[in-house]
């Protein structure tokens, strides 16, 4: 389905309402949950399977002499049994069969049964007679050839009895969670289209617990109130206006992908009238041509590409609502990716006015527009932080006591070749954005740095650490205002990072694209990302940088794998991966301290950790600013490359293009 459709599990134990229950209850679910390993292990199998085979011989016996077995034959079963349960289970052994989990026995499972058993009885033949034949005339006795015929057909039926009758308890078990699970109403979803695609649908659906399937729609007179998989055949599309109204539909999936459009469209219209949901499945052509792709229809969780727990602070932090509560705070970028998430998130510690300030009014606006759905205080400024008189408009106007400063050129590559923009942005937006909060008493300034601003290779990376040391030049001086800066990796999902990038090559059937296979990099969610900042805001005295314990980095080519097989694709098969070249100012690996940053400790957030800022000379910072300040004005690269160097913040100059070059699709040249 073009729409993702979620679900949660929040399955409640019984007795769970009385704390006097609780240990009794868990006690119970521990001894349940060790009866089904034992019960379903590969040994307790193997136990199951032999004694049925002993029992099915039993009964061949029986059967074949109308219950009453005669003396000698008591004699040839109790030799045979054993030979019969080495030969079935070996034979089970060797193709197989063991590897199969019996929750879901399947067709093709009972094939292969059907095939072991066959081999087996084939060698219970050779081996039954060859021991006849080594035995005197006299006791020789043939195994009763009704025995051999009846016997496997009692194995095989024993044998797929019980894998169907854990399949059927495991299917009991699964919708009794898929109740438990659904705490608030269920969803009744009309499906139209009861062809493939409506069936793939309703059985993709059968372990979701938020929808209820109310039936199906569909025009060919053949299937009018007839059943498919349980679920009737409402009618046809003509009455399905009738139909949502009479069954109470809360939400409608199109699953017709081969109708024309405009037969799509008419459908539409008939249920927009009722106000219900409608989505649509894409069709098999659009996911062929790659114009639709898997990861469509199965949604990549930012989550689950990090390889480590994604950290988060409780819902109602005291701390936190003591901070933010009440304070009128200002963001700048506001319309970006960190921005718009930390106004997103903040408004949840009642802030007096939230104060969004972006360049971009296109971002600003829809940012707004969603803030503002649910929390009315909502400023919007549109405005650059490189122009100091309008950032001092802005602050005597709407005097904010809180500051956090999203505003920033981040792309290494672009900054490479506009090293003059990147100074103007992120070292001089910075700078105005710090005395403009001295001068008007702003009680708390975050800064959102990044790692490419440890021991730098990158212009983009050399301007936020400059800018970290205004930030901190302007803690040391004995202002009012509490400062700090946040400095962490890549973040996933962002506007420009490598997901969105690789997502949009998997869906055009391109090769993803890495610079390097030994590349490494840290990454976090936006969520995370944004839970740090906030966090800072809240712990920030003098100037310390607040760092996240991100775990291991990550190789950027095992993401790009991991990314293509949650999107259920095969690397190598359906999507390659092309390796193109380290960029200009990009190193192989992220550092998160400068050289000389010590102290490090925890904070009250777990794996939230604080380096104490170094000690600057006030003057030398000032004056680097001036000058730098200079070369972009004269729009002098080479003259800001060389300042970086003498800065000490550990610069390295790797080799740009002189000359305008192709590069791949985009144009590279020196400024």
């Amino acid at each position: 389905m073009r729409q993702s459709l979620g679900s949660q599990d929040n399955t409640v134990p019984v007795g769970a309402s009385d704390p006097s229950l609780l240990p009794v209850v868990g006690a119970m679910e521990k001894i349940s949950q060790v009866m089904k390993r034992w019960f379903y292990s590969r040994g307790t199998q193997l136990f199951l399977d032999g004694i049925t085979v002993i029992v099915a011989l039993a009964v061949s016996y029986f059967n074949r002499f109308d219950g009453s077995l005669p003396q000698e034959y008591h004699t040839q079963l109790y030799l045979l049994a054993p030979v019969a349960v080495v030969l079935y289970l070996g034979t089970n052994l060797a193709l197989g069969v063991y590897r199969q989990v019996w929750r879901f026995v399947s067709f093709s499972d009972a094939v292969r049964i059907l095939q072991s058993i066959a081999f087996a009885t084939l060698l219970l033949v050779i081996v039954s007679a060859g021991l006849q034949r080594g035995m005197p005339d006299a006791q020789r006795l043939d195994v009763p050839s009704g025995v051999l015929l009846t016997f496997p057909f009692f194995v095989f039926g024993a044998w797929i009895t019980l894998r169907v009758f854990r399949r059927i308890e495991y299917g009991k078990h699964r919708l009794r969670r898929i109740m438990a699970n659904s705490a608030s109403p269920r969803k009744r979803l009309l499906i139209v289209g009861a062809g493939a695609a409506g069936v793939a649908l309703v059985r993709e659906l059968a372990n979701r617990s938020e929808f209820e399937i109310a039936g199906f729609i569909d025009d060919d007179p053949r299937l009018q109130r007839r059943k498919i998989e349980g679920y009737q055949v409402l009618g046809s599309t003509e009455e399905i206006h009738d139909i949502i109204e009479k069954h109470r539909v809360d939400e409608v999936t199109l699953c017709i992908p081969s109708a024309p459009r405009w037969v799509l469209e008419s459908i539409v219209r008939k249920c927009q009238t009722t106000g219900v949901k409608i989505s649509t499945v894409p069709s098999l052509g659009e996911i062929v041509l790659g114009k639709v792709t898997i990861s469509r229809l199965r949604p990549v969780e930012m989550e689950s590409l990090l390889g480590r727990s994604c950290i988060a602070y409780p819902a109602e932090d005291p701390h936190l609502m003591e901070t933010y509560r009440g304070q009128r705070i200002l963001v700048t970028g506001a319309g970006g990716s960190i921005g718009s998430e930390l106004v997103r998130q903040l408004r949840q510690f009642s802030p007096s006015f939230l104060i969004l300030l972006d360049k971009d009014e296109n971002s600003l606006f829809e940012t707004c527009m969603e803030i503002r759905e649910d929390f009315d205080p909502v400023i919007e400024v549109v405005a650059d932080v490189r122009d100091r008189d309008r950032i001092f408009q802005v602050f005597e106007k709407l005097r904010p006591t809180v500051v956090f400063h999203a505003a920033a050129y981040k792309h290494v590559p672009l900054m490479e070749i506009h090293p003059s923009e990147a100074i103007f942005n992120n070292v001089t937006g910075t700078r105005n954005l710090v005395e403009a909060s001295q001068h008007f008493g702003v009680r708390t300034f975050v800064f959102i740095s990044t790692d490419k601003a440890v021991n730098p290779t990158s212009v983009m990376g050399a301007s936020k650490r400059v800018a970290e040391m205004v930030v901190q030049n302007a803690a040391s001086s004995g202002t009012r205002t509490r400062f700090s800066c946040v400095r962490f990796g890549n973040v996933l999902g962002s506007r420009g990072s490598v997901i969105p990038i690789f997502q949009r090559q998997i869906k055009t059937g391109r090769p993803i694209t890495v610079t390097h296979p030994e590349v490494r990099r840290f990454f976090m969610t936006i969520s995370e990302a944004v839970q740090l900042v906030i966090q800072a805001g809240s712990l920030g005295e003098r100037g310390e940088i607040f760092l996240l314990d991100m775990g291991e980095p990550i190789k950027i080519v095992d993401l790009a794998r991991n990314l293509i097989e949650q999107s259920g694709l095969i690397p190598g098969k359906d999507v390659d991966v092309q390796f193109t070249g380290l960029r200009p100012g990009e190193k192989l690996y992220e550092e998160l301290l400068v050289n000389g940053e010590n102290g490090i400790r925890s904070t009250r957030y777990p794996k939230i950790f604080m380096a104490q800022a170094l000690s600057l000379d006030q003057e030398s910072v000032q004056r680097a600013v001036a000058e730098l300040e200079v070369g972009a004005r004269n729009q002098d690269g080479e003259a800001i490359r060389a300042i970086f160097q003498r800065l000490d913040i550990g610069y390295q100059v790797l080799k740009v293009p002189s000359m305008a070059t192709e590069r791949g699709s985009s144009l590279v040249y020196q400024t």
